[in-house]
């Protein structure tokens, strides 16, 4: 981590807003970096805050500028600006998320490139009904943001449905880079012996839907023919968020409090050791992408998903994924749908759908950025 480096105009550069929370974005940055650096191609980040240490996650250890500018936005793009005077570069940066791309626009930049990996939709059509303001914010922010993106950068997307928000509410024709796991344990066939073990592994947040999901197991288990009748079950939900206390609430008021197990945050052992046991994946969120339905099919975990995760787009014809379409009401018969595959074994006996890999990811970002 550093305030002051003298920086090569050959290293590409990889803008971040702030470094605090290892999540998805963090996650696919990683993934970048970590190609960039297999392939000898220089490279460093640009963030103003690095409480995470992010460069730690990492297989090497990769320069982190960190601009420290008070957490005011005019404070934010004069940090900028200044960086990008101090600093100039062979290569034309990328931005990663929304708010940097927004500063970087403001900050004078033009032909940057931009990973979005949510779009202002995922904030909630209810929520910006409900207060005009943030609306009125929204389309300023967004009239910024699409000067930015039109200057003639790539704007590189996960999915098909960024991609049409894209062109919504930027005017600009996005590419489409998916993105792969990172996996270590190998891929095994999981038949249910004694117990049929079900995981969700996200931020314990409302548009996560894991209502949906203690919901729809009440239903199954207060049925004419409970499910506890064909399968002793369990869930696992691996996650924290604000939403924690009251689904706990949730499911002892629903009456399947014992079958639920709330871990909050996990270190990666005890993760993998969750997985270990683990016979179906539940994802009903409505989210850009989704990488733990893909790591959970490359250890051979089933998954169930709602059609507006937007790595529903690459499972649709396989058994591996059952996809739900619609609202809550779909969610009983789906899970239900998923639950007899998973019982029946019937995704043993197709292939595995192909599957995106860090890598092919990180290669494509860097094609599309003219790095390499």
């Amino acid at each position: 981590m550093s305030e002051s480096h003298q920086i090569h105009p050959d290293s590409r550069v990889i803008l971040m807003a702030q470094a605090d929370v290892f999540g998805g974005a963090e996650r696919s940055l990683l993934a970048l970096t970590n190609w960039l650096q297999s392939q000898s191609i220089p490279h460093h980040f640009v963030t103003y805050t690095d409480a995470m240490n992010f460069s730690s996650y990492a297989t090497h250890a990769p320069l982190v500028h960190v601009l420290r500018p008070r957490m005011k936005v005019w404070n934010k793009v004069t940090a900028l600006r200044r960086y990008f005077r101090e600093n100039p570069s062979n290569f034309k940066p990328l931005a990663s998320g929304y708010q940097i791309a927004q500063h970087a626009t403001m900050a004078g930049a033009r032909g940057f490139h931009t990973l979005l990996h949510d779009t202002p939709s995922l904030i909630g059509e209810s929520i910006l009904e409900a207060k005009p303001r943030i609306t009125l914010y929204q389309r300023i922010t967004n009239s910024i943001l699409r000067h930015g993106l039109q200057s003639g950068g790539r704007t590189i997307v996960t999915s098909d449905f960024l991609r049409g928000d894209c062109m919504r509410y930027f005017g600009v024709t996005a590419d489409i880079a998916r993105m792969g796991g990172m996996v270590n344990d190998a891929f095994r066939i999981r038949p249910v012996a004694d117990k049929l073990n079900m995981l969700s592994i996200s931020r314990v947040e409302d548009n996560k839907r894991i209502d949906w999901i203690l919901h729809s197991l009440a239903d199954l288990e207060n049925s004419e023919s409970p499910l506890s009748k064909r399968v002793d079950w369990s869930l696992d939900i691996v996650g924290k968020g604000s939403k924690m206390e009251p689904l706990r609430q949730m499911a002892a008021t629903l009456g399947i409090g014992n079958r639920i197990h709330f871990h909050g945050f996990v270190e990666d052992a005890k993760l993998v050791e969750i997985f270990a046991h683990c016979h179906l994946f539940l994802m009903p969120a409505r989210q850009g992408y989704g990488i733990p339905a893909i790591e959970s099919l490359q250890r051979g975990i089933p998954v169930l998903l709602h059609r507006e995760s937007g790595v529903s787009d690459i499972l649709l014809d396989t058994p591996w994924a059952t996809v739900i379409h619609g609202g809550e009401d779909s969610m009983t018969p789906g899970l239900q749908t998923a639950i007899e595959s998973v019982l029946a074994m019937r995704h043993a006996a197709s292939p595995l759908p192909s599957l995106p890999t860090e890598a092919s990811w990180a290669e494509r970002v860097a094609t599309l950025c003219n790095w390499i």
